[in-house]
């Protein structure tokens, strides 16, 4: 019997992330960088981590520049450690295009958080990567909802 899959939808659509607008003609272009609202409702008694699992398109890496996903970035502040990557590596086999996020148990307090995805700043203008998010899921052992 196959395992389950223990990941529930928290959103799903069509976000164009990338510096070329109108690449993905089905997405909103977002630009370079872009915060999600996520309210956590309730989060392991344990010390292990919450996790979220991204669906993208079309990521290309080129000389291992990927795209950092950081937990509660406020804008004008320094950029945290990121709590994942979007890359072009294959995190489940023959399932490309999904990128897990662990965020660490203590930073997962309940109550309203944001996850930031930014596109490689250190990628010249024109030549950065264009992408598309089309899902995020959450790990059934959280209470996860996007918005606040």
């Amino acid at each position: 019997m196959a395992k389950s899959h223990p990941f529930y939808m928290v959103w799903s659509g069509a976000l164009n992330f990338g510096d070329t607008p109108g690449v993905f003609t089905n997405a909103q272009f977002v630009g370079l960088l872009v915060q999600i609202p996520v309210t956590l409702t309730f989060v392991p008694d344990d010390d292990s981590p919450i996790r979220f699992l991204l669906r993208t398109t079309d990521v290309e890496i080129f000389n291992d520049k990927k795209h950092p996903v950081y937990w509660d970035w406020a804008p004008g502040a320094a950029l945290p450690t990121p709590v994942g990557f979007i890359d072009d590596t294959d995190l489940i086999p023959d399932r490309p295009e999904y990128h897990q996020l662990s965020i660490p148990h203590d930073a997962a307090t309940l109550g309203r958080h944001t996850i930031t995805i930014h596109v490689n700043p250190e990628v010249a203008a024109g030549l950065k990567d264009d992408f598309m998010l089309e899902l995020i899921q959450a790990h059934d052992s959280i209470g996860a909802k996007v918005g606040w």
